[in-house]
């Protein structure tokens, strides 16, 4: 395919990517606010209802690196049209479930939909933008991210008042057909990248399944279900599954990803540093929302009001961002944002129980803009770093350790403040002064993560594609 052809792709790909990130997005975050409504008209138990966010979850992060191998030997196209016709199916079927087994089955299916989309949407966005204009590509899905993940609580509860739970399923529906109808219209005739290549039982059965207990895992224990040593019993499972992978990976009758790939320094350090600045932007997520409210008294409403500040930033960033990595080094512009999360990390770590207002939103402003700084310059040199050949395993890759940060970042910041509090209130502290204590000893470990972070950053070395833009047409 040369450029020109490549190039008339452009604006459909940003059509067809962002409306499945936007589902994507926009469910995980819309779900969470339906979940009590859900709970008392099915009749089922809290433990129960986690099941249809915990469900949903565990099936993408198992799926994510098998998905992006997929992508490369069927196409883009059919990830996506796939991926949206089973995302729809799904969406119907969460609609109409008459009971929470029915409603959790749904949601696996959904997962298994998003997962396709999710596992390719870089890839196609790198294979249709040259190089010195990726960033700017790139930076659209970053702003269809921070609106999803903006509009899924208001809207979710506007739902539900007027329409009733089921509807926040139903919504996906149209815009689903419409996005698979527009991938078989403009995309049917665009080139598979590797139609050769051999999908993996072994491995892809291993990888499945050592992700999805190391993620089972991980959430029950952040959610508070299961205790330390049955969280470690499930991660050391999962470590001789994933164990098999690496084996069955050295072996290029059942090779799935291909471990050379890690060989590049450049993708291999950009993934160092994503996993450990979402470990700790999940840290400062999962713990801002009790600070405000058992801290300082704030309801609901208004939590949600501060906690925006990070997805609000990330919205107007985002094409700043990819403007600046389309004209400059990207680990450069990918370190300042690390950089500023690490001062407003340090100064989330100075809080005190009666911090003024504009102080809170001050720092929380230096979180989100280090945060929309790093993200799309990061991607960008992610997925610039591979040939076209890789590009569907690097998506999946990138995904996955999105993911995995997410989930990891916020285990770890549980398990040190459960810690941490419980041995304050051992030694007589009161619950402010244990709550204050243990939030110190978490933003202390993640102060020290995000400064790693910034020097994987930093000595990535040189992305060379600006001068290729050939690389990957």
């Amino acid at each position: 395919m040369d450029t020109f052809e490549t190039n008339s792709y452009k604006r459909k790909s940003l059509l067809i990517t962002g409306a499945g990130t936007f589902l994507g997005t926009l469910d995980s975050s819309i779900v969470n606010v339906s979940l009590p409504t859900v709970g008392r008209e099915l009749g089922a138990s809290i433990e129960m209802v986690g099941w249809v966010v915990l469900s949903y979850s565990i099936t993408i992060i198992s799926l994510l690196m098998v998905f992006g191998a997929v992508g490369e030997k069927k196409g883009f196209q059919f990830s996506y049209t796939w991926g949206y016709l089973i995302f729809v199916l799904g969406s119907a079927l969460c609609g109409l479930s008459p009971g929470i087994y029915f409603l959790i089955g749904a949601r696996i299916l959904q997962g298994i939909g998003a997962a396709l989309m999710i596992s390719v949407g870089p890839a196609m966005i790198t294979r249709c933008f040259p190089a010195n204009e990726r960033g700017r590509g790139l930076s659209v899905i970053g702003m269809v991210v921070s609106t999803g993940l903006m509009l899924g609580p208001p809207l979710g509860g506007y739902i539900i008042a007027l329409l009733g739970w089921r509807w926040i399923f139903f919504v996906n529906v149209p815009i689903g057909i419409l996005g698979a109808y527009y991938t078989y219209k403009y995309f049917r005739g665009f080139p598979t990248t590797n139609p050769d290549r051999k999908i993996s039982l072994p491995g892809s059965g291993s990888l499945a399944l050592g992700m999805s207990l190391m993620m089972l895992g991980a959430l029950l224990y952040s959610r508070d279900r299961i205790a330390l040593t049955q969280a470690l019993v499930l991660l050391g499972v999962s470590g001789i599954f994933l164990v098999l992978f690496l084996v069955f990976e050295n072996n290029p009758k059942t090779r799935l990803i291909g471990l050379d790939i890690f060989k590049n320094r450049v993708f291999t350090f950009s993934g160092l540093a994503m996993l450990l600045v979402f470990i700790s932007l999940s840290s400062v997520t999962i713990l801002m929302p009790f600070y405000l409210e058992q801290v300082r008294l704030l309801t609901p409403d208004r939590v949600g009001t501060f906690l925006m500040t990070i997805p609000v930033c990330g919205f107007f960033m985002a094409p700043i961002a990819g403007y600046l990595s389309d004209k400059l080094q990207a680990r450069l512009i990918s370190t300042l944002g690390v950089a500023i999360m690490i001062l407003g990390i340090y100064f989330l770590r100075l809080l005190s129980p009666d911090a003024a207002t504009w102080h809170v939103i001050g720092v929380l402003l230096l979180v989100g803009i280090g945060m929309g700084l790093f993200s799309t310059p990061n991607t960008s040199s992610i997925m610039g770093s591979v040939n076209k050949m890789q590009l569907g395993s690097a998506a999946g890759i990138l995904a996955t350790i999105r993911t995995l940060g997410m989930i990891f970042g916020v285990g770890l910041a549980i398990a040190i403040f459960g810690y941490h509090r419980a041995q304050m209130v051992e030694q007589g502290a009161s619950a402010t002064e244990a709550f204050m204590s243990a939030y110190g000893s978490v933003y202390n470990l993640v102060i020290f993560i995000i400064i790693v972070a910034a020097v994987f950053s930093m000595v990535r070395g040189k992305n060379l594609d600006n001068k290729r833009p050939e690389q990957h047409q």
